[in-house]
């Protein structure tokens, strides 16, 4: 039980490191438009999408992550928290829970004798 309330406390700590970057459905300002972050997968390099002019479709961009930054709202803090905690939640927390000592080691550390 202790385990699982460090390992909960931890992922809070890591998704808060979240929230000051660009995380995938946060709005940021582009050549003085609000846009939402579509696809990150070619980091620095993000695709940016908006609604087009007459609701048909969207319009969508490539840009640099320097040419743009990201909107500070509750909304959007709120989303790169909840991005990072689902993430750990979801992919990391019942391995570090049952392996604990291993999930702080990188794979180097990680020597497993056969």
């Amino acid at each position: 039980m202790v385990r699982r309330l460090y390992w909960r406390i931890r992922i809070v700590w890591l998704a808060l490191k979240w929230i000051p970057k660009p995380c995938l459905g946060d709005e940021v300002w582009h050549d003085n438009r609000r846009w939402t972050l579509r696809q990150g997968v070619c980091d620095p390099i993000w695709e940016l999408c908006r609604p087009a002019q007459n609701n048909e479709g969207l319009v969508t961009v490539k840009a640099d992550r320097r040419n743009f930054r990201k909107i500070k709202t509750p909304r959007n803090l709120w989303r790169s928290f909840m991005s990072g905690y689902r993430f750990y939640m979801g992919y990391w927390y019942e391995i570090w829970v049952m392996d604990g000592w291993r999930a702080k080691l990188g794979p180097k550390q990680m020597r497993i004798k056969k």
